[in-house]
């Protein structure tokens, strides 16, 4: 009995750290795109490479995916789990993509600790946090 409530209790706490990490990805996309949309004309006279509207696009993607993977987490929705770990993994590729090949040589050395920490939460997340089997149905609630 013990060994099921802590279960239970473990369960509670995952869930709500999967949807605070989901929440903070989201906000991060939405910053990204609303700053980039406050800042948009002296990131043109800066000549910003790559061009702000790559910024905008990124993170209005960033800030709807992981908003829409949200929605699905607290409405438990059945392919929750494997929404998120699909956009965990477009994200750990585009970041890496992102810093290797479009931003700049100097620009990716002094950013490599901070896309190691993005990686790493991101595989937590994917792979700690979310559980399929905590997304599925209950025949007793099915009924119920």
């Amino acid at each position: 009995m013990v060994n099921v409530d802590n279960k239970k209790k473990q369960a509670h706490r995952r869930y709500w750290i999967s949807a605070f990490f989901l929440f903070l990805y989201a906000l991060i996309g939405w910053l990204r795109l609303q700053q980039t949309l406050l800042f948009w004309y002296y990131f043109l006279e800066l000549g910003l490479w790559p061009h702000p509207l790559y910024f905008a696009v990124s993170g209005g993607m960033i800030g709807a995916g992981y908003s829409l993977a949200l929605i699905f987490h607290f409405a438990r929705f059945k392919y929750a789990a494997q929404t998120i770990r699909f956009l965990g993994i477009l994200l750990i590729i585009w970041i890496w993509i992102d810093r290797i090949w479009i931003g700049i040589r100097e620009t990716f050395i002094s950013l490599l600790p901070i896309t190691l920490i993005i990686t790493g939460c991101t595989i937590g997340l994917d792979l700690l946090l979310v559980r399929k089997i905590e997304y599925m149905k209950k025949k007793s609630q099915d009924h119920a």
